[in-house]
Parts: C-alpha cells; structure tokens; sequence
C-alpha cells in the first residue's frame, strides 16, 4: 500500500528513483501504456521522416549512398515498430526501444557518412546535427520515463556520431573539437531536458498518489464517522420511541388499555396519512418526514389522562356534565406536560411539537362543537384531524369498562355519519376508501 512517506521520496540524484523498489515498479506501470504507445507512434513518424529525407535528398542530390536509407534504415525502424508488437516489448518497452534507436543511428550516420564521401549534405552538414537531436531527443523525452535507461542509448548515440565524424574528419584535429563542440552541446541540453522532465513527472506522480492516499484515509475516517452518526442516530431514535412507549403505558396503567390501542391508533394514523399525501389540501402538511412524525407522536395523544382522578377514569357508566368537564381537562393537561418537557430540555423537538398538536386538538370536530378551545374547519391542525378518525374508529370498536365493542361496520357507518360535523369530510371520504385497511389492522393488532 502506497504511504505518504514513500509518496515523498524522490532523490534529487541523476539516477531518478523512488525509495521503495514496489512504489518504483508502480509508477512505471502507471506510465506504461501512454509512452508505450507514444513510442510506438513516434517509430512510425521516424519512418516517414526517412522516407521524406531521401525523397528530398533525391531531388537534390541524386548520389547512390541516398538509396541506402531506403535499404538500411527504413528497415531498422519497421522492425523496431514490429517487434514492439510483441510481449517481451511490452514488457520492456524502454530497452527494446532505446536498442533499436541505437542501431538505427548507427546506419543513419553510416549512410549520411557515405552521402558526404559522394559530396552530397550528410553527416557534416545541418542534415546531421538534426538527426543527431532528432535521436538524442528521441532517448531522453519520448523515451525517458526512466531516465537511467535513456542515459545509456544517449550516450551511445553521441559516441557514435564523434566516432563518425572522426571517420570523416580524418586528420582535420580542429575540425573535429568544433563539431564535437556543438554536439557534446546538444547532448546535454537533450540529457537535461530529459532529467528534468522526468523529475517533474515523478514529482507530479508522488503528489497524485499522496493526495489520493490521504483522499483514502479521509474517506475510510468519513466512512467511519458516518456509522458513528448513525449509529448515535440509531440510539437516539430509539431512546425516544422508548420514551414514548413508557409515556403511553404509563396512560394504559389509569385507563385500562393495552399496548394495543397504542399500536392500532399509530397504524390507523399513517395509514390515512399515506392516503391523503397527495390530495391538494394535504400534500404540504404529509410531505417529508411528517408521516413518520405522525406515526412516532400518535401515541402520546391521551398522555393528559394521567392527571385525571380515577373515580372519573375508570367510572364504567356514563360521566355526569361534571365528572365530563373535568374528563376534557386531559387535552390540556397532555399539552401542558409536554410543553413543559419541552422548556426543561431547552430545545424544540420536532415529535414533541406534533404530539402537543395532537393531544391538545384531536377531541376538536370540524363544526367547532369539540373542545378544548372550539376550533372549527381547517383551524384545527390536520395530525389532529387524522388522529380524531383513528381515535373514534379504535373507541368504538373495542371493549371498554364503561362500554362493549362495536362491530367494524356499525364503526363505519358511525364515522360517515359524522361528516363534515365531527371530522374533515376529506378525511372521512379517505376512511370510506380503506376501511378494509382498518379491519386488517384492528385484527392484527387485537387485544
């Protein structure tokens, strides 16, 4: 694995290298396909340029020594691109590749040698320093993504071409010092630039496998923040909807319910909710996560149940206008209980907000003849209108100490008779339509 310490290791040493042997085999690979291909391409233009050169040369100077390019070193540079075909190529792309530059400038400068014997422009002439830094730039820019491969060709290249000028120069002693001059020159400023060139590539590799490296590390501490949040989330969801289950057995433990009544008013609730979510009048108030703040609030709907007296409670006949007065009182004191939960913790808490909503108003009915506060129409938040449907449906249809349960179809057609007085017409309609749904959860969920 690729480490920040071997990421920032590159020598300032002319033999180019990385500290670890495996980080050095990487950024070869890495590199690999690129150059292999701009080798192999720049073989193909190194055959046109022949070609073009003894065409020229031909229109202007006709010698035989011409003829030998087309020979010798057309042929060099289409089996160098023929070979680089082949897997040990691949492989080794940049010593296969710097032994054919060197052949081919070893009959290049024997062929420009034979072309100044014939008195044409040859190895002596602008023609052979071009194909001098043709080749030397060749080994160290095309072929130097490692510069101690290039370095050698380099080198065999220059020793070349001053062994084929001494041939040609003969005895010429000063001749030879300027023309060894100006291409020793040329080798360097080619060396240079290809030392310099891999350096940067090297530097820009280190720098992309150490950003990615701490790119890794951030993502694998991100990873591990995002479980930790969602595992403190987790915990959090469920230390409320423990809270909440301990709330409303709390009311079960006065009222002589079950934990049943909790669960069948929760599904009735979202299963309306769902219903209504995209009637026009509905959508804004559904959207998001209201449904499931719904579902979480609805059973702390009746909480305010625990501040009244038992004699009125668990009274099993019919309360007196007395006995009901202080029965409605719970909407109240349910409010109150939470709000003040509410000002203890010193923040907002969304479900406590809704379930403030729903125990204060779900007693309330759409002609403004419910309590506490006689809302009327669309005064009364919608959780509460919801709620007021799931409520009476759950009321009628189960056994109570001051009553017995009503059939499922006596139930309905209590609630449809209660449209647009006691509940939300649009409620209601929902209701009609799903009313199977409701047997469904009322048996699954029987006490």
């Amino acid at each position: 694995m690729t480490t920040l310490d071997q990421a920032d290791s590159l020598p300032l040493r002319p033999k180019l290298s990385f500290a670890g042997a495996a980080y050095e085999d990487r950024f070869c690979q890495y590199y690999h396909g690129f150059y292999y291909r701009y080798a192999q391409a720049s073989l193909a233009v190194g055959m046109a340029l022949i070609l073009g050169d003894y065409l020229v040369d031909r229109m202007a100077f006709n010698g035989p020594a011409n003829f030998y390019r087309i020979q010798l070193c057309l042929p060099l540079l289409g089996s160098g691109l023929a070979v680089s075909f082949t897997d040990l190529a691949r492989r080794h792309w940049q010593s296969v590749m710097s032994t054919f530059i060197v052949a081919v400038a070893w009959s290049l400068f024997w062929v420009l040698s034979l072309i100044d014997r014939d008195g044409g422009m040859g190895l002596k002439s602008w023609v052979g320093i071009l194909n001098f830094t043709f080749l030397e730039f060749y080994c160290f820019v095309i072929l130097g993504v490692q510069f101690r491969i290039a370095l050698p060709a380099g080198i065999a290249i220059l020793l070349m071409f001053e062994a084929a000028m001494h041939a040609a120069l003969g005895t010429d002693f000063a001749a030879f010092c300027y023309w060894s001059y100006h291409v020793v020159t040329l080798f360097i400023l080619a060396a240079g630039i290809g030392w310099w060139r891999e350096f940067l590539v090297r530097k820009d590799y280190s720098t992309q496998t150490a950003l990615k490296s701490a790119r890794d590390v951030l993502k694998n501490q991100n990873h591990l923040l995002e479980i930790e949040v969602e595992k403190r989330t987790r915990e959090i969801q469920e230390t409320q909807d423990a809270t909440i289950v301990v709330l409303a057995s709390l009311v079960e433990t006065r009222d002589n319910e079950t934990g049943n009544h909790i669960r069948r008013t929760q599904q009735y609730v979202r299963a309306l909710a769902r219903k209504l979510l995209f009637h026009p009048a509905f959508a804004s108030h559904l959207a998001g996560q209201q449904i499931d703040m719904l579902f979480k609030s609805a059973p702390l709907h009746d909480i305010g149940k625990v501040g009244i007296p038992d004699s009125i409670l668990l009274k099993p006949g019919r309360l007196d206008p007395a006995e009901f007065e202080i029965m409605k009182t719970h909407a109240t004191l349910g409010y109150e209980a939470i709000e003040k939960a509410e000002r203890q913790l010193g923040i907002s808490v969304d479900f406590l907000a809704c379930a403030k909503e729903i125990a204060l108003n779900h007693h309330e009915k759409w002609d403004g003849s419910g309590y506490p506060a006689g809302l009327a129409g669309t005064k009364i938040p919608v959780s509460a209108r919801l709620m007021a449907v799931a409520d009476v449906y759950d009321a009628l249809t189960t056994r109570r100490v001051y009553k017995e349960a009503m059939s499922h179809e006596e139930a309905i057609t209590i609630i449809l008779d209660g449209r647009g007085r006691h509940f939300d017409p649009a409620v209601v309609d929902a209701f009609a339509e799903m009313t199977e749904q409701f047997r469904e959860i009322a048996i699954r969920y029987a006490d």
